[in-house]
């Protein structure tokens, strides 16, 4: 509950950072002041043993008659002036010999920087807790002369208490924390004043947005200050505003915007309770070619049957769907009834269904195609058979109805591999075994089938190209497209014509030309050559037979890699081009 108003959980935040604030510095500072003060004081020990060291030495004589009096008197007079215990002591025997404060108790091995200090010859300085007090130490060599040489005799300890460095230190504490205080009594009466008038502030915005909440757009929102609360306010007002012209406008369209979806491939048109236009979408004005501004006479945009369909639809509320061709696009018209008070109250979706009634035209044309193929070769049969079944031919005869029910059970087995392969198209089911093949060597031995048939009819049958082109691809599907294509070459050569083949390699593939000197192929109907049950026109639709052997052999083309194409002008003949994949070169 504390944290759910903006003012307290502000001014914890100014306490939080002003607290922080002070511990960070109280940590900073006084650990660090009380270790600059004691190296400080030790600092001032070793710059004025010298010193020390000379006087000592001034009054001390020669070793070993040394003058403990006046050792006694300098070191008394030195300690006043340092503030700070003076004791001489016998470097050989650790006796000490003269000491600023007799009475007090000594122990000299206490003291580490002694040792350090005669063994050195230097000044030693340290800090050290004896007794439970803390002590700033420092031990300066003397040399006397004595009566071999100079070497060090005494040793001046210097003692001076680190209680005046703790108690300076204990004074910046109880003022930093004083001053923290202080600041944070500051912070949390500021804190509040400026939280609680941040929050009336937002409160005051809050309210305003309660009110746009509520549908009431005439309340602006007091700015105050031009700060960022300001602006916000200043922005608020500003959307308030462009709120209340924006929904008069969204009441009116919402309920045509979500009806109408303008990436629909589908054409739409809304349509009022009067039977006039409302809207439409692109796709229904492209369908229709023409613009379709709202209010528009319906009567001179929609065909006569689908604005029938759209009375009837208004009369009893049942949905129709009719197919009404539109210029030369077979449309589907699908009339619907909202249900609901809008401004749209029909919708009629038009769809173009152009190709689904072209291929179901070509499905129905090969089934009528398939039946007659496949009735006069049974009727053939069956004629024949009731001849043999007489038993009043000849040997002759006999063998001539045997020959000819042999090529009617011909035409129905090509006739049922090509629905074979169809279905395995369609299904995916084709399977290719690809492998290195020689196709000039494979194209000479499938025209080689067709020389009879080409000879019978007098075609010169020719093939050409280099020895040795190899392509990667299925033998049997690549020969079964080049049978495909020598087949209509020589159906639709005249008498006494020619068929050339010709195999080329290329950089990355093999492709076989098959071009016929037929009457070609009219260039509208270029384009559909392979589509599926296309028995083209004229001359060459009377030739040709289901109008799957084209398709099927693009189909294989494609499958194996490669791909077939066709160029043809009328009166100079046709060329169909296979291409099929050389092997991938392995590097070595």
């Amino acid at each position: 509950m504390l944290l759910r108003s903006v003012k307290n959980w502000l001014t914890l935040l100014f306490v939080a950072a002003v607290g922080l604030s002070v511990g960070l510095g109280y940590l900073y500072i006084i650990p660090s002041l009380e270790t600059r003060l004691v190296d400080q004081k030790l600092k001032d020990l070793s710059a004025q043993s010298p010193q020390i060291a000379r006087r000592i030495a001034d009054v001390a004589g020669s070793y070993p008659d040394v003058d403990r009096q006046a050792l006694g008197i300098q070191a008394t007079y030195m300690g006043e002036q340092q503030n700070a215990r003076i004791v001489v002591i016998d470097a050989a025997t650790n006796q000490k010999l003269a000491d600023s404060r007799p009475n007090a108790p000594l122990d000299v091995t206490n003291y580490r920087v002694l040792p350090p200090a005669i063994d050195a010859r230097q000044v030693k300085v340290g800090r050290q807790t004896i007794g439970g007090v803390d002590y700033a130490t420092a031990a300066v060599p003397v040399t006397l002369s004595y009566p071999f040489s100079d070497q060090v005799v005494l040793v001046v300890l210097i003692t001076s208490s680190l209680s005046d460095v703790q108690k300076a230190v204990q004074d910046v504490q109880r003022q930093m924390l004083f001053a923290a205080g202080i600041a944070i009594a500051i912070t949390l009466v500021t804190g509040y004043l400026a939280s609680f008038f941040i929050a009336r502030r937002l409160k005051r915005i809050e309210r305003g947005a309660l009110a746009i909440a509520d549908g009431d757009f005439s309340v602006p929102v007091a700015t105050g200050m031009r700060d960022e609360i300001g602006q916000l306010a200043t922005t608020f007002n500003t959307m308030g505003q462009r709120l209340r012209e924006a929904f008069g406008q969204i009441a009116r369209e919402k309920q045509s915007v979500e009806v109408l979806l303008n990436d629909l491939a589908e054409g739409v048109i809304g349509v009022s309770s009067e039977g006039a236009l409302a809207v439409a979408n692109p796709a229904a004005a492209s369908l229709l070619g023409r613009a379709l501004p709202p209010g528009v006479d319906l009567a001179a945009v929609l065909p006569s049957d689908v604005a029938q369909a759209l009375d009837d639809t208004r009369d009893d509320g049942d949905d129709r769907t009719l197919v009404v061709p539109v210029g030369d696009r077979m449309v589907e018209w699908s009339v619907y009834g909202v249900g609901r008070q809008t401004e749209v109250h029909y919708i009629v979706v038009l769809r173009d269904v152009t190709e689904q009634a072209r291929l179901e035209q070509a499905r129905r044309d090969f089934i009528a195609t398939a039946s007659h193929e496949l009735k006069t070769p049974l009727f053939s049969l069956s004629g024949f058979m009731e001849l043999l079944d007489e038993g009043e031919l000849s040997p002759e005869e006999e063998r001539e109805f045997i020959s000819l029910m042999r090529q009617q059970v011909d035409r129905l087995t090509d006739l049922s591999l090509s629905l074979l392969d169809l279905s395995q198209v369609d299904a995916g089911a084709v399977r290719l075994e690809p492998d290195e093949t020689d196709v000039t060597t494979l194209t000479a031995a499938v025209a080689s089938e067709f020389q009879a048939s080409a000879a019978a009819r007098d075609i010169d049958l020719e093939v050409a190209g280099p020895a040795g082109e190899m392509a990667l691809c299925d033998e049997r599907r690549l020969a079964q497209v080049l049978r495909a294509l020598l087949d209509n070459a020589i159906k639709f050569s005249p008498h006494g014509g020619s068929v050339a083949i010709d195999v080329k390699g290329r950089r990355k593939s093999v492709s076989i030309s098959v071009k016929d000197a037929g009457p070609g192929i009219p260039t509208a109907e270029l384009p559909r050559i392979f589509q599926r049950f296309y028995r083209g026109t004229g001359g060459r639709g009377a030739k040709a037979g289901t109008g799957l052997g084209l398709s099927i052999a693009r189909e294989m083309a494609e499958l194996m890699g490669g791909a077939l194409t066709v160029r043809s002008r009328p009166g100079e003949g046709s060329e169909f081009v296979v291409q099929v994949p050389r092997p991938e070169v392995k590097k070595p």
